[in-house]
């Protein structure tokens, strides 16, 4: 008995608490109301019969400003819970919001219906409120499962943004979410004045939820932006008209080298930036920019302002990159400057085709001069000797034969050049093949005699297992492959082995008639890992000196890695500097019939 007595009381003393918080509430709500009242009596406008003030919203702080709200309704109509549905732009789903009153975070995330099923559908569809009597005996509610929230009674509204003119007319309305109230205290039920405090408390509720969902718009939107920005390939940096860095993406960052640790924004460009050219273009550009007016210098040609708005960077590998600077204005207005937007184009590898495009042309007039010059002198001499009668026919016959390998060599060249051609128009299957079985030993072995007449400080090597391997290809074609790897060895070594080498493999997935693995392995300066990635590149040659004083056109390897495509193989490098190389490559034993390529293709 007595243990009823302290209940009773304790429910009495809680029952009066929560009415001296329900009056305070009113009270304010009531001055708030009156306030504005005078406030807009004093515009010269009537304030809206029913609309109810909450105060001005910081859109930055929306999760307080929805506790605020959620808190203080669950207040006024003695409601247990309280939590705010709103629809899902990308599921059109209605989904609670947090934060809400009275339920768990994960209750929260679990809160999700159809927009038209069940309870909370019908007052989103139907843009009306509704009591529940009973939510164990409500199909609707039972729908999405009310009773596992522990939802006994509910008072809903939905949540309606009004769309005004300018004389205050409604002429629009959208239902943005739904306001749920459940379980009214004391074992009560939810009335009528419950239900009038609550489409008023709704009102800004509505606007709340509207204000909050344009911010989450405009922060993704943003976001977006700078994610953008972030993963461009190109550099970009934004400087503010105090001198100060605004934005700098993630390109910029390693384009100038800052470490990860340090953040730029804010800081004047100067400390950040430490590339004295970089600097000089940024300050001549911003001035430019600026004034517009300034004549521009007539002295200089297209290419060469060109070249006043490219930057050189050397990165801690000591690799050289270049980048063009395109820079702009960005206003917010037209009074209103934001800064100055630069762009930083990485232009390396056009910098350097452009400067291996020249020195191919340099190189290539040189190489036809060469064989040009003797075939000119002895046909001089030839002549000569015809007239006077001086020369034997061991001499004609010497000097026709130098004349006929200059000849040859000069034909291999324009060839060369012709196949380039070819393969950028067409790839490797602009290459013409002459397929036929190839004792690759035989081809070997001619390239060996060829090769041995041009050095004698190698020894060259024939290591083949098994001795003779036939192969489905093109004898010229592979002696061309043979020939220029050998080439290579003896002129990129200055003695020792030349080793040609040959395995014939099993059939694998990759190669299903089998295929053979070919290299030739030199004792000569080697390849870095940069210059190894590089190879059969078009136009590409070693900046080793000893490379560049042996000469070459820079095609021999592009060439040969597209005949080894035309073959169905692939190369690779293997290599050490200063320990020699082996270039490898794997073609087929046999060629797939044209109709298994047509099936495949």
């Amino acid at each position: 008995m007595c243990n009823e007595n302290e209940k009773i009381v304790g429910l009495r003393a809680e029952v009066e608490r929560l009415r001296k918080e329900l009056a305070e509430v009113r009270e304010q709500l009531a001055a708030e109301r009156q306030r504005r009242t005078e406030l807009e009596q004093a515009k010269g406008s009537a304030p809206a019969p029913t609309e109810i003030a909450e105060t001005p919203v910081v859109i930055t702080e929306y999760e307080a400003t929805l506790r605020r709200v959620v808190q203080r309704t669950a207040m006024i109509v003695q409601a247990e819970k309280c939590v705010i549905m709103v629809r899902d732009e990308e599921t059109g789903d209605l989904v609670a919001c947090k934060p809400a009153w009275g339920m768990t975070d994960e209750e929260v995330r679990r809160f999700r219906v159809p927009p038209d099923v069940g309870y909370s559908g019908e007052i989103y569809k139907t843009g009306k409120p509704a009591f529940l009597e009973d939510a164990s005996a409500s199909p609707r509610a039972r729908l999405e499962q009310l009773h596992t929230y522990g939802v006994r009674n509910a008072l809903s509204v939905p949540l309606i943004l009004e769309k005004r003119d300018e004389n205050n007319q409604i002429v629009d309305r959208v239902t943005v979410g739904v306001l749920h109230c459940f379980n009214k205290r004391f074992e009560d039920r939810f009335n009528e004045e419950d239900l009038r405090l609550l489409e008023r408390l709704a009102r800004n509720t509505a606007a709340v939820i509207a204000n909050i969902q344009i911010y989450m718009q405009v922060v993704e939107e943003k976001q977006k932006l700078a994610h953008t920005i972030e993963s461009l390939s190109a550099g970009i940096l934004l400087i503010s008209p105090d001198g100060r860095i605004a934005q700098m993406n993630a390109q910029a960052r390693a384009i100038f080298q800052i470490p990860s640790h340090l953040d730029p924004i804010g800081k004047p460009y100067q400390e950040v930036i430490r590339n004295e050219q970089a600097i000089a273009i940024l300050q001549r550009k911003m001035l430019e920019l600026m004034n517009p007016s300034l004549p521009e210098s007539d002295s200089t040609s297209i290419e060469e302002r060109a070249q006043q708005n490219e930057i050189t960077i050397t990165d801690e590998d000591e690799d050289q990159y270049i980048y063009q600077v395109h820079a702009a204005l960005v206003r917010e207005s037209a009074d209103k400057l934001i800064g100055t937007v630069f762009i930083f184009n990485d232009i390396t590898d056009i910098r350097n085709i452009e400067r291996m495009k020249t020195e191919f042309v340099s190189i290539v007039s040189h190489e036809l001069r060469t064989p040009l010059t003797p075939m000119k002198g002895f046909i001089q001499m030839l002549i000569d000797g015809l007239e006077e009668g001086w020369l034997t026919k061991e001499e004609q016959r010497e000097y026709y034969q130098i004349i006929q390998e200059n000849v040859d060599r000069l034909s291999r060249m324009i060839n060369d050049l012709l196949n380039v051609s070819r393969i950028e128009r067409m790839g490797a299957a602009g290459i013409e093949m002459n397929w036929e079985i190839t004792d690759l030993r035989k081809a070997a072995e001619v390239v060996v005699n060829t090769q041995k007449g041009r050095t004698d400080k190698h020894t060259l090597v024939i290591d083949f297992e098994p001795e003779h391997i036939e192969v489905e290809t093109d004898p010229d074609k592979i002696q061309n492959i043979l020939q220029n790897f050998v080439s290579n060895a003896i002129k990129y070594s200055e003695g020792g082995e030349v080793r040609i080498i040959a395995r014939q493999e099993p059939p694998s997935e990759e190669f299903p008639q089998g295929s053979v693995r070919i290299g030739v392995k030199d004792q000569g300066i080697g390849l870095s890992e940069k210059e190894i990635k590089r190879i059969g590149e078009k136009f590409f040659r070693s900046d080793n000196k000893k490379v560049r004083a042996v000469g070459g056109t820079g095609i021999g390897l592009f060439l040969v890695k597209h005949l080894i495509a035309r073959h169905g193989g692939y190369m690779w490098v293997e290599s050490e500097l200063g320990k020699g190389s082996t270039f490898w490559f794997r073609i087929p034993l046999r060629q797939p019939k044209q109709d298994e390529v047509a099936k495949a293709s």
